[in-house]
């Protein structure tokens, strides 16, 4: 409940941020991106995969809405709520003999968090004012609150491969709440007004994922995502 109460604050002060900015401020942009991401729940130096054998990225989509709010120059403040996931999955490819014929049998198994994010991110594009493609890098920290979680799991059976199985896991033993931080670079496309970008980004979490008061187990959360989006500018 802590948890809770922190990040609806957080957001609540951001929203806020958001209306001031915008009554506030006659070049301020509003934009939507999203994309899709590699993420992985790992260990540091490979603690998980001690116990588990090798965990794969998963693949997953993202998206969110954002302010971009020039402070001075080609440096501008970038707040955003936005939708993500992290996790890691298992596959195996076993063999089974059966009469002396080797059959594949396998199958997958993913853990899928769902996370509703805040991240506060500096940009800072390069380049003069007429220029119409900018460089620019974006850095800066992350809130995230955990709001859902699921196991997906699916079989290979021989030919045939089953649709995948969801199952909703309790999230009693998980840290609800995240922060972290990202960095990335990208390119902005001026067309007179409205912008359009593209953009790769890093992201990492520094909280452990999961609450363990007896064993802190070294767990993060990390993910590389490919993004897109666009921005049009508020006010006159």
């Amino acid at each position: 409940m802590k948890n809770f109460a922190f990040i609806r604050s957080n957001v609540a002060f951001i929203v806020g941020l958001m209306f001031l900015v915008v009554t506030a401020q006659a070049q301020v942009s509003i934009g939507a991106r999203g994309g899709a991401s590699l993420a992985k729940t790992t260990g540091n130096g490979g603690f998980v995969e001690n116990f588990t054998g090798n965990l794969n990225y998963i693949v997953s989509g993202n998206g969110g809405v954002f302010l971009q709010v020039p402070i001075s120059g080609g440096l501008s403040f970038r707040p955003e709520i936005a939708y993500t996931q992290s996790g890691a999955g298992i596959s195996s490819n076993d063999l089974l003999d059966l009469v002396g014929v080797n059959l594949p049998l396998g199958g997958s198994l993913k853990q899928r968090l769902t996370y509703i994010q805040a991240p506060l991110l500096l940009q800072y594009e390069f380049g003069d004012a007429g220029n119409r493609v900018k460089p620019y890098v974006v850095v800066g920290p992350t809130f995230s609150y955990l709001a859902d979680g699921k196991i997906v799991s699916r079989a290979d059976l021989i030919i045939f491969r089953t649709q995948p199985n969801r199952t909703s896991i309790g999230l009693g033993g998980f840290n609800r709440f995240e922060v972290g931080g990202a960095g990335g670079v990208g390119l902005s496309f001026d067309l007179g007004g409205a912008k359009l970008f593209v953009e790769g980004r890093y992201q990492r979490g520094f909280t452990r994922v999961y609450d363990t008061p007896i064993v802190q187990v070294p767990v993060h959360n990390q993910s590389f995502t490919a993004l897109a989006g666009f921005s049009i500018p508020l006010g006159r």
